[in-house]
């Protein structure tokens, strides 16, 4: 489903949001939990692409939901992946894969089982640009959490959850509470008008709610 010029939302993939850009060139941002590739293959062809169109793999952050499938796309397409450093070990079973919500443990335990990390080819770094995507390191729910710009749409992994209002800094869900919430700081500062969150439906006229909310916080208004 195309919600704004260029960008879609492929809504039949399990774990997360996962986002195809079309314009200039094929990107996905994140691929859900393993095994679900050809649903992402499948909408590509959909929209008349082969799948070596696709010309990089972008994962906001190392949790399962979010990378399970990049191994498989990555075979499948030829595309490169592409992640911030801080995840790179978490992603590849070198550092300690903490779930932060332990009523998901069981689940988010079998799921990993079943995980193929795969080959990191880009590293990215802050203000780094990659294709048409501005890349900002905003840590918080995980070290190597980033957040991508495109636009006037904002790809914000799993920083920040949406309901009927947005909610950030939940300490349950992240590594590091304080630098989840400074990396929300951070980005309520950007120009932005379509916001597409790791989960939830993205939001428009987004960038005054979220500063809203960060004027909430005890000495935060931006």
């Amino acid at each position: 489903m195309e919600i704004w010029s260029g960008v879609h939302l492929i809504k039949n993939v399990r774990g997360c949001n996962c986002y195809l850009i079309t314009k200039p060139e094929l990107t996905l941002i994140d691929t859900g939990i393993p095994r679900q590739s050809k649903k992402v293959v499948k909408y590509l062809a959909n929209l008349g692409y082969e799948p070596w169109e696709l010309k990089r793999i972008i994962l906001t952050h190392h949790d399962v939901d979010h990378v399970g499938s990049a191994a498989q796309l990555q075979r499948l397409t030829g595309a490169w992946v592409c992640m911030h450093p801080a995840d790179v070990d978490c992603l590849l079973g070198r550092a300690p894969r903490r779930p932060r919500w332990k009523a998901w443990l069981s689940t988010l335990t079998r799921v990993w089982s079943k995980l193929e990390p795969p080959e990191i080819d880009v590293l990215l770094e802050e203000g780094q640009t990659i294709g048409p995507l501005q890349v900002i390191h905003t840590p918080g729910h995980s070290a190597g959490s980033i957040s991508l710009l495109y636009g006037s749409v904002l790809f914000t992994g799993d920083l920040l959850l949406w309901g009927r209002v947005f909610k950030g800094n939940i300490p349950i869900v992240n590594e590091d509470s304080k630098a989840a919430r400074a990396s929300i700081k951070k980005i309520s500062n950007l120009d932005f008008y379509l916001l597409c969150p790791g989960h939830g439906k993205p939001v428009l006229d987004a960038a005054p709610k979220l500063r809203e909310l960060v004027s909430r916080w005890p000495g935060g208004t931006p």
